[in-house]
């Protein structure tokens, strides 16, 4: 009877035992990974070189804008690298009518999906990654084009086209003949039917005009670090974009250090390939072989940065 009794409470006592033994284990683990956490925290387990852990920061970008006109067609696209460390701005004019590998064009892709879709179709043909993407009105294009003091351009052939709006859409160059053109008349003869080449002529227009523009910014350093913050503000009004203003100001640190060269850094880098016809642009394989080379050479050196206060 004595050894029932006994028996008994040796089974009563065993759960009182097991559970303290469970909450003594879980308190020495908060116990060491609050300790850990302190001594990490310090310096004492790491060293303060944890703390200071390098982070990798390439200085080369890639931004894609895309043109789009007040009844939401997209009317043409550009690829602007800056590579500071190779001192370049490369300019790629990309037409609408450019097809993908489905066939379906790049303007079909908008209409159908939007400007993300479209970003990352482009990505995938030229084989490089966007840091920003953002659709341009006709307004703010023509205003920052005029901001910029427009380009000077003399066309190897007679440009002439007769708008039904009114005189201002008029376009009449001269071959040879050097002319000034402001922002309105820049986007027109971007999309005006005006070139024997036809829509593969407004595609290199387009690069020729980028490209000035931006050397031309180059020449007037001052006034244009004084426009950075308007050209930025003027592209991402009532645009879709992914161009948040922190990644601005980090891009434009690096443009205003470009600029302090005093250089004419931009270069057009035009697609080349066959015009099936007028509204399909297929780009040929020997032409992104020459952007793959181009992405090399301006791929910037990777920058080690502290992240103690991040």
């Amino acid at each position: 009877m004595a050894q029932t009794k006994k028996k008994k409470k040796r089974r009563s006592q065993a759960p009182i035992a097991l559970v303290y033994f469970i909450t003594m284990i879980i308190f020495l683990v908060i116990i060491g990974l609050v300790s850990f956490y302190m001594l990490k925290k310090t310096g004492v387990l790491f060293g303060d070189d944890d703390k200071n852990k390098a982070v990798s920061e390439n200085p080369t970008y890639n931004t894609f804008l895309a043109r789009v006109n007040s009844k939401n067609v997209l009317v043409e696209m550009t690829i602007v690298r800056v590579a500071p460390d190779a001192q370049k701005i490369v300019v790629i004019p990309v037409s609408a009518f450019t097809v993908n590998d489905s066939g379906q064009t790049l303007r079909e892709v908008y209409e159908a999906k939007g400007i993300k879709s479209v970003e990352t179709t482009v990505e995938k043909m030229f084989g490089m990654k966007f840091t920003n993407y953002a659709t341009v009105s006709n307004t703010s294009f023509e205003t920052i084009c005029d901001i910029i003091g427009g380009i000077s351009y003399a066309p190897d052939e007679e440009l002439y086209y007769l708008s039904q709006d009114n005189d201002e859409n008029d376009i009449s160059l001269p071959a040879g003949e050097l002319s000034q053109l402001s922002g309105r008349q820049i986007r027109l003869i971007c999309q005006y039917p005006v070139f024997k080449e036809g829509r593969g002529g407004n595609m290199k227009f387009l690069g020729t005009a980028v490209s000035s523009l931006i050397n031309n910014a180059f020449q007037q350093s001052t006034l244009t670090k004084d426009n950075l913050d308007n050209i930025y503000n003027l592209i991402v009004s009532n645009s879709s974009t992914d161009w948040t203003k922190e990644q601005w100001i980090e891009e434009k640190m690096k443009i205003r250090d470009m600029l302090d060269i005093h250089m004419t850094p931009a270069e057009a880098l035009v697609p080349e390939g066959e015009w099936t016809d007028e509204t399909h642009f297929k780009i040929s394989d020997d032409y992104f072989k020459s952007v793959e080379k181009m992405l090399s050479e301006t791929a910037g050196s990777v920058v080690e940065t502290s992240s103690q206060d991040s």
